[in-house]
Formats: C-alpha cells, sequence, structure tokens
C-alpha cells in the first residue's frame, strides 16, 4: 500500500514540475502594395482555454519596437497605426498594423507573451511587398479575338493567384480562354475574349496566399475601318486610296501601308505618297489617312495598319480595280499598220489604174489587132498574122509585168517608184498602141 502511496506522489510532482503546454496559433498575414500605397498586416493569436495575454508589441525589421497599444506611431520617419480589431472563439488577440506610403520592400513582427501555468513567447513575421501590375489593353475590328494581359512583377515565390472579373462578377469558365506564365519574377495572366462587336472592360486580381492583392482594369477597344478604293481605273491614272478609322480611344502612333505581296511601302518611295489627311480627333476617336499613287498600271489591293502603342496593329484593305488595254504595243502596230494600208490603197489605185488603162488601150487595142489579123489571115498575109499574134503577146506581156511592177510599189509603198513605173508604162503603152495602129 506504501509503494502505490508513493507511486501517486511522485506522479503529481512530474505533473506539476511540468505542466502540459497550451496550443497556441498565431498568425501573421502579408500585404502586396503599389509604390505609395498603405499596407496593412494583421496578427492573431489563439489558444485552447484559459490562457491569458500578458504582453503584446509590433517591431519593426531592424528590430525596434513600433508600438504596443493602439495608437499612431512614428520610426524612422515612418508612420505606423495600430488599431484593435474584435475577438472571436477562443482569440486572445486580434490587432493590425498599418504603414503609410510604402515604397520598398519590408518585414515587420507581431510579439506576444502568454501565459497559464507557465508564460509562453509567440512571434511571427508577415512580409509587405512593392509590386507593379501593367494592363496590356487592345484594339480590334468587330468579329476578332481579342486577348488582354496583365502583368504583376516584384513578388517573390509563385504562390499567388490571379481572377479575372467583369462589372465586379467572375467570368464564367468556358466562355473565355485565361491561361498564365508565372516565373519566380513576373507574373503573367491573359484572357482571351471571341467575336468582339463592342468596347468591353475587365479587371484582373491578383492575390497573395499569405495575403494582400492588387488589381488593375484591362479594355478592349472596338474600333472600325472604312477603306476606300479604287474601280475602273484607266492604267497611268493618279488615284487617292484612304482608311477611315473611327472609335478609337488613343490616337494610333503611327500608319503603314502594305502592298498585296506584304512589302512595306516606306515613306516617299517613287510612285507612292502616303500621308495622314485628317489628323486625330478625341471625342470622335476618327483619323483618315489615304496614299497617293502616281501612276497604276494593274489591280491590286492594299492594306493599311494603325499602329496603336499597345501594340496592335489594326487593318483595312482599300481595293484598286485597274482597266488594262491589252498590249498596248500591238495597239500602235495596227495603227502603223493602217497607215500602211492606207499608202497600199494609193499604190493599189496605181495598179487598178493601170489595170484600167491596160483593159481599156490594151483590150480595144487588142480587139483590133484580132480584126485585122482576121483579115490579113483572109488575104494570105501570113506575117501580118505573125505580126499581130506577137503584138499580143507583148501587149499581154506588158500587162503582166504591170501587174508585177504594181505589187512591188505595193512592197515598197514608195511615191517615187510609182512615179517612174508609171512612165514606163505608159511608154510602153504608147509604142503599143503605135504599132497596132500603123498596122491600121
Amino acid at each position: 500500500m506504501r509503494q502505490y502511496k508513493l507511486l501517486l506522489v511522485l506522479t503529481l510532482t512530474v505533473l506539476t514540475l511540468n505542466p502540459a503546454m497550451s496550443a497556441l496559433t498565431m498568425t501573421v498575414t502579408s500585404d502586396m502594395v503599389f509604390s505609395g500605397e498603405a499596407a496593412t498586416l494583421t496578427c492573431s493569436v489563439s489558444a485552447d482555454s484559459g490562457e491569458v495575454l500578458s504582453f503584446r508589441q509590433w517591431k519593426d525589421q531592424s528590430g525596434d519596437v513600433i508600438g504596443k497599444d493602439p495608437g499612431t506611431f512614428t520610426t524612422d520617419g515612418v508612420i505606423y497605426t495600430i488599431t484593435d480589431l474584435g475577438l472571436t472563439g477562443n482569440e486572445l488577440l486580434n490587432w493590425k498594423l498599418v504603414s503609410a506610403s510604402v515604397t520598398s520592400d519590408k518585414q515587420l513582427t507581431c510579439f506576444a507573451l502568454i501565459s497559464a501555468e507557465a508564460v509562453e513567447v509567440v512571434e511571427d513575421s508577415g512580409r509587405v511587398e512593392v509590386v507593379g501590375l501593367t494592363p496590356v489593353n487592345n484594339v480590334t475590328t468587330s468579329g476578332e479575338n481579342s486577348s488582354v494581359s496583365c502583368i504583376l512583377t516584384g513578388i517573390s515565390g509563385s504562390d499567388v493567384q490571379v481572377e479575372w472579373s467583369q462589372g465586379g462578377s467572375p467570368l464564367s469558365r468556358g466562355s473565355h480562354l485565361e491561361s498564365k506564365d508565372f516565373t519566380e519574377t513576373d507574373k503573367v495572366a491573359v484572357l482571351t475574349v471571341p467575336d468582339i462587336t463592342s468596347d468591353q472592360t475587365y479587371t484582373c486580381t491578383f492575390t497573395g496566399e499569405a495575403g494582400g492583392s492588387v488589381s488593375s482594369t484591362v479594355k478592349i477597344d472596338h474600333v472600325t475601318i472604312t477603306a476606300g478604293g479604287a474601280s475602273g481605273v484607266d492604267t497611268g491614272t493618279r488615284v487617292t486610296l484612304s482608311c477611315v478609322l473611327e472609335g478609337a480611344d488613343s490616337a494610333p502612333i503611327e500608319t503603314n501601308w502594305f502592298r498585296s505581296d506584304g512589302s512595306a511601302i516606306t515613306g516617299r518611295e517613287s510612285g507612292f505618297s502616303p500621308y495622314t489627311s485628317a489628323t486625330f480627333k478625341e471625342g470622335l476617336g476618327s483619323q483618315t489617312d489615304s496614299l497617293i499613287i502616281e501612276s497604276v498600271n494593274k489591280s491590286e489591293n492594299f492594306t493599311c495598319c494603325f499602329v496603336f502603342k499597345e501594340g496592335d496593329c489594326v487593318e483595312g484593305v482599300a481595293e484598286l480595280d485597274v482597266i488594262v488595254v491589252e498590249d498596248e504595243e500591238g495597239e500602235g502596230q495596227e495603227g502603223d499598220g493602217q497607215e500602211g494600208g492606207g499608202e497600199g490603197d494609193v499604190g493599189g489605185s496605181g495598179d487598178d489604174l493601170d489595170n484600167d488603162i491596160g483593159d481599156g488601150l490594151g483590150g480595144e487595142t487588142g480587139s483590133e489587132s484580132s480584126d485585122n489579123i482576121d483579115e490579113d489571115a483572109d488575104q494570105g498575109d501570113d506575117d501580118g498574122t505573125d505580126e499581130g499574134d506577137d503584138d499580143d503577146k507583148d501587149l499581154g506581156s506588158s500587162g503582166d509585168n504591170n501587174t508585177d511592177d504594181g505589187a512591188d510599189e505595193d512592197d515598197l509603198g514608195n511615191g517615187a517608184s510609182n512615179y517612174w513605173r508609171k512612165s514606163v508604162w505608159m511608154w510602153a503603152s504608147s509604142f503599143a498602141f503605135i504599132l497596132v495602129t500603123s498596122r491600121i
């Protein structure tokens, strides 16, 4: 019995000297802010039961005490505000620290002494990170898919979540395409929206796992482009093409023109003169750019590209329809041929004249010669007959030669040749006529 009593005493002594430690939990949040904004950290301590908060304080990253009671304090030129928050459940401590106008990363520590059967020290730190968030807007025309993005910089680690919303409501999954590319230094979130028909505004929100969030709005700017082409234009004509931009939130930084093969028209190169014919109007969001082509020679499409600061190129296509006359050089040849034909007609007239004279003189002469030959034949004059026949043959031969000469003259088309040929022919015809009449 004594042994049991001794064992019981020893057990109670051990429990008294080594009281069980209470289950204390301290939670300190972190924050991410833009440069110049205020950062807020909270600190809470929870226990099982019966524990008492004995002491508390906030310390900066150098270990200097900021404050231990609610109020406003200045440490190393930085203004801090401490505020008590309401306790819930088994919380022993719940307060917050606001650091005004943060311009660089910092670490702040919450310290507490908890008393129960023994005193326990608990402390933890929260981190303030100054970040940058860059929205990348987009400019597009009707019916196009468009992407906007948000780029978060200045936060370490990858424990960051991103959420997209519109008008305060989270976007439904499936209606938009979300993607992200998170590295140690940069977090890029991309939102792709299909079939744009009007201006759209979205919000991206990045939230750190330990607390703190930053947001930014991004916009899809819906614009229209009306391209003015030219149709039914003759080759060699000077034309002006145009592109009218409307509905833009900001002025384009430049306008480029491209040929149908994709080559750029740079500056005022030979034969092309791009220029802005109507500068950007803020209220209407409009601008007109034109392209002068000094001498068109073929049908072709020209693309105008309005470039905005986001890097987007919004395009319009101006169609050029040129009427091309087939083979202009052939036309000239046809004209020369007509002129040659005119000269040929003159030569032909000479031939016809020669033939007419030959028919008139040679034909009658031949007829008279035949009559005389018949008479000579009746008289039994063989020589006369031979001469008549020879004369007829000579005249016929002369006529053939004249025809050949006329053909040569058609080829030459030369007035001097016609003159000499006619002279020779007249001489030959006169000689033949004399021979015939001398027999009469």
